[in-house]
């Protein structure tokens, strides 16, 4: 049997994930049952004995996912995005029997194109080599990369008549670029470094060197339509989206298929191909026109811009858009995107199936190849929460149904992780990955999880029991069944009003349908929800567990938990707070306003201290990875502006995105929504007695974003504090309700 296997790739993976390949063996293995007609299923097998590890697989990420199969299941190690590496193991190998699993999943998809704003969008090689290492590790066969494709842009749009000046004010700001590059913004922020398009395009092709050294097919994007005004006319329709409107060509336009081919061949000549492709042209704005045979056109003149110069083009394509305007996309509407494209030649991602599925809702999808995928956190978002039940039974399912030849999910090809913001809920993604080989019991799962995410292999009975009661309370409430959106932080909640801003902050700048049955938003109705306050007290003895835990046998992830539990406490314990503060002004109670409004200001300060511990928790880390690309002070001073709106404002006043990325980082807990609360609580202590007229306040409140937003500070860049200390002083104060 021809495999796509790389044992040298694996080698060199283990050298830099462990320190060292000694003892390890990797070689090919026929796979596992298919359907007929469809060929081998991805396989691994793993076994050890005399003190070598053997791993046998079909191709190089399915050999990669069962090495890291051996170390977690054998070796109690586990690489999530905090694990300190390498891992350098000492002594031999353990001896295990083999263990072999095989998946249908042949595409195993990863990011999300707004990854690389909430996430990604100041790496540098370092910390992609990380991540592509985490990507093989998990068994991802088909990431989606989007570095350098403003430069690839930009090269096709001049080639074809547009001023540079104005194609790069139309690109506009480095922590914006996703959005433009989907069509949504443009002309925002900005402008970019002078060299960007150069070393973005150097780091790119490191990236996708890298990823298919490990076997995988990058997914690259294509052209949408999307054009800056100087190649647009009055006439040309546009596209809206939370305020901007972008130019969308006609498809029948000659342009749009001299662009598109320009687009597809410039990419393929900087950066090789594997001939997957994305475009997203609608992916949160209604199309210029709902009739079949123009939705159609758009298809199909995307599509013949990634096959004219790529005649193996196939379209990796969100369904995201079925969803988020369901009214809108109709089985007959979907029938004309995806029936303008060839047979085999579509891919389609069920974005967020672990909540609001499209593939089983009677519109067709499963008639078009399609991957189960997962969006979990929205915007990089605060928030612990996955439903691990729900992944097991529906991720889980959908796989078994595939194993087993049942029609009932149609042409499932494959899982998607497709978040928009990574290094969060690390055990959602580990349960998620694993679940593409197997799936196991979620309850023993979880035990094994805390020893091998803690290293408890060799510590304490005390610390192996801790570890182990922690998350039989965290299985119960964070990550219980139905937990599969996020609990919003009241604490980065924008107060605009008397009464508290919990309402708003629901819909955190998505569109919610009016018209829809259901509204259906990333953020729970946390105010009508009673387990959001009712399960604090088993939320607060979980954290206690963990601070045991983390006093017998310290680690980074014992500690980045413990600060995730504890923080989600004091957030939630400063909802009642809040409440109690507007609840006294509307009593005209000024006093009552003043002593609540202590206490919330005291929680974010708390908190603001908490997270100063933790290296990735740090705005300053945030604002001078982003300086480090500029050339000069001009440059550095743009960037961290652009990654500072992002966090707050997003975008303009009027956008409506206000918070959607916040974040509870040192230095914006206490530097900006601590100053922002006082505001309210400052205008609510005149208002108890006084006027309640919101003008003024809401005024001040907007000068205090733009004011911090144009900022060029960068900040605290080490972490200070003692962890342990620090949580311990929380956890007495917040354990029970405050007041």
């Amino acid at each position: 049997m021809t495999t796509d296997l790389d044992a040298a790739a694996g080698a060199r993976l283990a050298e830099r994930v462990l320190g060292h390949a000694h003892g390890i063996e990797i070689s090919a293995l026929d796979g596992g049952a298919a359907r007929p007609g469809e060929g081998a299923h991805p396989s691994y097998e793993y076994r050890a004995s005399g003190g070598e590890v053997h791993v046998r697989a079909t191709d190089t990420p399915a050999a990669s996912a069962g090495l890291y199969a051996y170390l977690k299941d054998v070796c109690g190690s586990q690489v999530t995005w905090n694990t300190e590496l390498p891992l350098a193991p000492a002594g031999a190998w353990p001896a295990t029997e083999p263990v072999r699993r095989s998946t249908p999943a042949r595409h195993r998809y990863y990011l999300n194109t707004v990854t690389t704003g909430y996430s990604a969008p100041y790496w540098d090689w370092d910390r992609w080599q990380r991540e592509i290492d985490w990507m093989a590790l998990h068994g991802i066969t088909t990431p989606l990369t989007t570095l350098g494709h403003e430069a690839v842009l930009a090269h096709a749009f001049e080639a074809h008549g547009a001023d540079p000046a104005d194609v790069l004010a139309w690109i506009g700001s480095s922590a914006h670029l996703p959005w433009t590059l989907m069509g949504c913004t443009n002309s925002f922020g900005g402008p970019l470094p002078r060299d960007w398009f150069a070393r973005r395009l150097e780091l790119a092709r490191k990236v996708v060197d890298r990823q298919r050294e490990l076997g995988m097919r990058t997914v690259l994007p294509a052209f949408d339509g999307h054009v800056p005004n100087s190649l647009a006319t009055p006439q040309t329709p546009r596209t809206t989206w939370q305020g901007f409107a972008t130019a969308l060509l006609d498809p029948h336009e000659d342009a749009f298929g001299r662009i598109a081919e320009t687009v597809t061949r410039t990419q393929a000549d900087l950066l090789g191909t594997d001939h997957l492709y994305s475009a997203d042209p609608f992916i949160e704005s209604i199309p210029p026109s709902g009739e079949a045979v123009d939705l159609t056109g758009y298809t199909a003149a995307i599509y013949h811009g990634m096959s004219a110069a790529d005649p193996e083009a196939t379209w990796v394509m969100q369904a995201w858009p079925f969803h988020y305007h369901r009214h809108f996309w109709t089985a007959e509407r979907i029938a004309a995107v995806t029936g303008a494209v060839p047979d085999e030649r579509l891919l389609l991602l069920d974005l967020w199936a672990e909540h609001a599925p499209v593939w089983n809702d009677g519109r067709g999808i499963p008639a078009t190849p399609w991957l189960w995928s997962a969006v979990h956190n929205f915007g990089g978002r605060f928030s612990v929460h996955g439903d691990l039940h729900g992944l097991a039974r529906d991720l889980g399912g959908v796989l078994d149904a595939a194993r087993s030849g049942s029609d009932r999910v149609g042409r499932l090809v494959g899982t998607g992780l497709a978040m928009e913001a990574i290094e969060n809920n690390p055990v959602f993604y580990e349960l998620a990955t694993d679940l593409t080989w197997e799936t196991p019991q979620v309850e023993g799962w979880v035990r094994d999880y805390a020893a091998q995410r803690y290293q408890l292999r060799d510590a304490s009975p005390s610390a192996h029991d801790a570890a182990a009661r922690a998350w039989e309370l965290l299985l119960t409430t964070l990550y219980r069944q139905g937990a599969s959106r996020s609990t919003p932080s009241p604490l980065i909640a924008r107060p605009w009003d008397l009464d508290p801003p919990f309402a708003r902050q629901r819909s955190a700048g998505e569109f919610l349908d009016p018209d829809a049955p259901v509204l259906i938003s990333a953020n729970i109705d946390a105010e009508s929800d009673p387990r959001v306050e009712g399960d604090l007290t088993a939320i607060a003895e979980a954290a206690g567990y963990l601070l045991g835990a983390a006093e017998a046998a310290p680690s980074p992830a014992l500690a980045t938990d413990l600060v995730d539990v504890l923080t989600h406490l004091v957030a939630q314990r400063s909802r009642a707070m809040i409440r109690s503060v507007s609840a006294a002004a509307q009593a005209a109670d000024p006093d009552g306003v003043a002593h609540h409004g202590a206490l919330l200001t005291r929680a974010l300060g708390d908190l603001d201290r908490l997270a100063g511990t933790q290296r990735d928790r740090l705005l300053g880390v945030w604002l001078a990875t982003a300086a480090r690309w500029g050339a000069d002070a001009e440059e550095r001073d743009t960037l961290v502006r652009d990654a500072r709106r992002l966090l707050t404002v997003w975008a303009r006043q009027d956008s409506g995105l206000h918070d959607y990325s916040g974040r509870h980082w040192q230095g914006l807990l206490a530097g900006f929504y601590r100053p922002r609360w006082q505001l309210w609580i400052d205008w609510l202590t005149a208002a108890a007695t006084g006027s309640t007229d919101p003008t003024g306040f809401r005024s001040a409140v907007e000068k205090l974003e733009e004011d911090w937003a144009a900022t060029t500070l960068i900040g605290q860049t080490e972490p200070a504090g003692d962890v342990i200390e620090i949580a311990a002083d929380l956890l007495a104060r917040y354990r029970d309700p405050v007041v």
